[in-house]
């Protein structure tokens, strides 16, 4: 038969996921993705605690804040559209006064510095070497100031290695043991114009491959830093705008299935898959809607679901 794809080669090397592994995404929307895909298999999951983080250096202001335990005050400030935002945070974090926004900050705050601690893998996600600067410090969302009071700028593949190689060191210092996969999102960014977009994404693909490698050359755990080609899949594997939703720039849901079931036969074990499988089959009994729910065959049904849910659950306690 005629092959009709030219498959992307994963990684020989992998983290493996169990049942029980805990894992810490910050990044692009492509990280929610995967996020949210890992949440509905039912492993334990933070997704993007600050909201979408597009670039390297956002990205590395998230886990310094994580890593030093600490919500700076210069943070927060009061928007011309009267809220209060963060410079550092998603606008789903905004809110009419201080106290509030600092309460929905704080919140994910301590889930993902806990989830940091204690993760066996950490997926970090670039979107873009694009920056924005405000008053000499990138932020991670501009929440629609003016324009005239940021200044933009694109990151060197230099500039991210340099940030990054500590960055690492430090994440190992208190997690040892934690496994780290860099991807780079397929989300073609237009507003750049798709050449300045493209080199954007070659930028990011270079610096991901130097850091590795001098990861590799200095560390003795050097496994445990692992790159999955998820920009590569879309756009050489499928390589058709089918794959993409309506605006023809991000993926669509059909590709995030494609690139989630790569994801997985890559780096779950056969009982993670099987674990996966299971919790999702059990969230879709559990979402049905019957036609007559207080039926007896009805209320045994849900009993036997929960059960087995329970019994899943338990797989999910540490070995």
């Amino acid at each position: 038969m005629m092959p009709l794809l030219t498959p992307v080669e994963l990684p020989k090397c992998a983290p493996r996921f169990v049942p029980s592994t805990r894992t810490l995404l910050l990044g692009s929307c492509f990280a929610a993705h995967i996020g949210k895909r890992l949440q509905g298999a039912g492993l334990r999951t933070v997704v993007n605690p600050f909201g979408v983080l597009y670039n390297p250096e956002s990205i590395a202001l998230a886990l310094d804040a994580l890593l030093d335990g600490q919500v700076k005050d210069d943070w927060f400030f009061e928007g011309r559209d009267g809220l209060w935002h963060s410079w550092l945070h998603a606008s789903e974090f905004s809110a009419f006064d201080e106290a509030t926004c600092r309460e929905r900050v704080g919140k994910r705050f301590s889930e993902a510095r806990e989830m940091l601690m204690q993760a066996e893998v950490l997926c970090f996600t670039f979107g873009t070497n694009r920056v924005y600067e405000h008053d000499g410090r990138v932020v991670g969302n501009c929440h629609k100031e003016p324009a005239a009071q940021f200044t933009e700028r694109s990151l060197t593949i230099a500039e991210i290695v340099v940030r990054w190689q500590p960055l690492l060191e430090r994440i190992q210092k208190v997690n040892p043991k934690v496994e780290i996969i860099f991807t780079v999102s397929p989300y073609r960014y237009a507003k750049y114009g798709f050449v300045d977009s493209q080199r954007a994404k070659a930028t990011l693909l270079l610096a991901v491959e130097e850091l590795i490698s001098q990861y590799h050359k200095t560390s003795k755990q050097s496994a445990l830093v692992h790159y999955f080609p998820a920009y590569e899949i879309l756009l050489d594997e499928l390589r058709d705008y089918r794959f993409y939703a309506e605006d023809m720039l991000h993926p669509s849901e059909q590709a995030v299935t494609y690139i989630w079931q790569r994801f997985t036969s890559w780096a779950f074990t056969p009982e993670a898959q099987k674990f996966a499988q299971e919790w999702e089959r059990t969230e879709r009994d559990l979402a049905h809607r019957p036609q007559n729910p207080d039926s007896e065959a009805h209320k045994m049904f849900v009993k036997k679901v929960l059960e087995r849910r329970e019994k899943l659950k338990l797989l999910l306690l540490d070995n």
